[in-house]
This record gives C-alpha cells, sequence and structure tokens, in this order.
C-alpha cells in the first residue's frame, strides 16, 4: 500500500460515538490505502481519550489542551499531515460499506476534482438529511427559510457538482492542504467547511457530491442543535445556545472573506429581523411561569447576537 488516507475526527463529549464512527472505518477500510485514524479530543474533561483508546489502542490521539472549535481541532492533525487523502468525519458520523472506496476513486479518476463529500442519511432511518449545497447568500436564506431543507442527491445517480460540501463528511485531496491551505480558525464552529470550499472554488477546484457514497449521521450531539435543516422545539442549554451565538459570529466572518460590504449590511439586517421575531416569542413564552426561565435565556441570547459588530474582526487565526 503506498497511498494513505487519514482521518481526522474532533470530539467533544461523544467518546462512545466515536469509538463507533472508528469501527465503521475500519470494518469499511479502503481497498489498497493505508488507514490512518486521528481523534482530537477539545477538552472533553469526561476521560474520552482513554475509553476511545481503550477501545483502538491503534488510533492516534490527540489531546488539544482547550475547546478549540471544529476548524482549530481539525488543525492539528491537517497542518503536518502528508497524506494522499484526508477524510474529515464528525464524531457522529458512520461510514457505509463502500463509501471510502467511491470517494478515493472518484478523486483519482477526475484530477480537476478537489474534493468529495458522500450521501449524508439519518442513522435511524437511512433518509436524507439536509444538505445546504450553495452559499449562504440572504436570498439563499431566504429561500431556505420558504422552502426548507435540500436534498441534491435524491433521485441522482451521477456525482453532483456544487458550491459546498458537507462538512460532516468531506474527503480532500492532500495536495490541497498545501495549496489552498487548512481550515482558518477563526471560525469557532460553522461555515469553515464553506470557507474552505470558497476557497477551494475560487483556486479552480470542483467539489462533488457522490450520491452512491452513503455516510450515516446522527447529528447536533455535540452542539446540542437538531440536524440542519430540521425544525425542531429550540434547545436552551448553554451549549445551545452558545451554538446560537457561534454561528452568527462565523456567519459575519464568512462575509467578511467572500462577499462585498453590502451584503454583509444586509446580513446584518436579515439577523437582527429573525432576532426580533425570535425574541416576540420569547416574550409570549415568558407568560407561562413553567418557561419562564428558558424564554429570559433565550431573550438574552438573541440580544447578544443582535449586539455583535458585523464588522469587527473577533479573535482567531484565520488564513
Amino acid at each position: 500500500m503506498s497511498a494513505t488516507l487519514t482521518v481526522s475526527i474532533v470530539n467533544y463529549k461523544t467518546p462512545a460515538l466515536v469509538v463507533e464512527c472508528i469501527d465503521s472505518l475500519k470494518q469499511f477500510a479502503p481497498t489498497n490505502v493505508a488507514l490512518q485514524i486521528a481523534v482530537v479530543d477539545n477538552d472533553s474533561g469526561d476521560g474520552s481519550l482513554t475509553l476511545i483508546g481503550a477501545a483502538h489502542p491503534d488510533v492516534r490521539l490527540v489531546d488539544a489542551g482547550a475547546n478549540l472549535g471544529f476548524a482549530a481541532g481539525n488543525n492539528l492533525v491537517l497542518r503536518d499531515c502528508r497524506s494522499d487523502y484526508v477524510l474529515l468525519l464528525n464524531s457522529d458520523a458512520l461510514v457505509e460499506a463502500g463509501t471510502l472506496d467511491r470517494m478515493i476513486r472518484a478523486l483519482d479518476q477526475n484530477p480537476q476534482v478537489g474534493a468529495v463529500s458522500g450521501r449524508v442519511v439519518n442513522a435511524s432511518d437511512g433518509a436524507d438529511q439536509d444538505y445546504p449545497c450553495r452559499f449562504p447568500t440572504p436570498l439563499e436564506m431566504v429561500r431556505r427559510a420558504l422552502r426548507g431543507p435540500q436534498f441534491p442527491a435524491e433521485g441522482q445517480e451521477a456525482p453532483v457538482v456544487l458550491e459546498r460540501l458537507h462538512g460532516a463528511c468531506m474527503m480532500i485531496r492532500g495536495s490541497l492542504l498545501i495549496s489552498v491551505g487548512v481550515l482558518d480558525e477563526g471560525f469557532f464552529m460553522y461555515d469553515e467547511d464553506v470557507d474552505w470550499c470558497t476557497r477551494a472554488g475560487n483556486a479552480g477546484w470542483s467539489l462533488w457530491l457522490l450520491p452512491d457514497a452513503r455516510v450515516l449521521h446522527h447529528g447536533g450531539r455535540s452542539s446540542g442543535r437538531a440536524p440542519s435543516g430540521q425544525r425542531a422545539r429550540p434547545e436552551l442549554s448553554a451549549t445551545a445556545l452558545r451554538m446560537r451565538y457561534e454561528l452568527r459570529r462565523s456567519r459575519y466572518r464568512l462575509y467578511r472573506k467572500h462577499r462585498a460590504l453590502w451584503e454583509l449590511c444586509l446580513l446584518k439586517l436579515f439577523t437582527d429581523l429573525v432576532m426580533m421575531l425570535g425574541s416576540a416569542r420569547a416574550a409570549l413564552l415568558y407568560l407561562a411561569p413553567e418557561r419562564r426561565e428558558g424564554a429570559l435565556a433565550l431573550l438574552r441570547s438573541n440580544l447578544r447576537v443582535m449586539g455583535m459588530n458585523p464588522f469587527a474582526e473577533e479573535a482567531g487565526r484565520g488564513v
């Protein structure tokens, strides 16, 4: 085996899911390609590395020392990686038989393709999950709000060319980590995959979704949020509320990097409108004594988002 595939998994308090994820990688390992697996623990504080290491002693374990987020956590593996292929895989995802081989084959046979992703489906029932596939312009966000989830692999057999790939499972040519660069650590969580895909597209690379390469995804286990596109009652845990803030913070950073100033201003207006509507709903919830605490937490979260300065660079190491 001369070629190598490195799989990077970032863990935050999901050791059992990581063990299950690694089980699937080993069970359905690629043919004639050496498999290397690295797990980065973002300061889970629950003995995650000990549990994962006991189940899979041959896996490289990296203690991040702090909760660095998705981008910076993955970069601990990516920055010095020299493998032919690199797979970013969520801790709550599983591969199926043939998934890795199909992804590697697509890269081998199509030199213009820089990265590929598998079809992301529910781990529970195999139904397609929402797969955002376009840059999140204001018009696109309104379209998603009105029409709901996207399923670009539905009814397709041939590869689908997309603007962005799903960060839950994205296989990259190893050489692109040198030319395009690693993930932007200014994104704590969310939109780092959109940023990387945009940079790759701007450099002339194609991005493919492979409908016949399935990835099972639980979704939302680390963040406390429902899988993208699924409508659910708002989760009001401290982690979930922080992720609501990080999503907007990341979106502003994405626009500062890739869009015009007027689009950033429009995004701010759109975001504040959504927060105000959400605050009106929270105010109604406040009238019910049993839901008062949650309503206050949601209101404080919305006000924090509305108070963000979209033009300000925040702490974080950019690319």
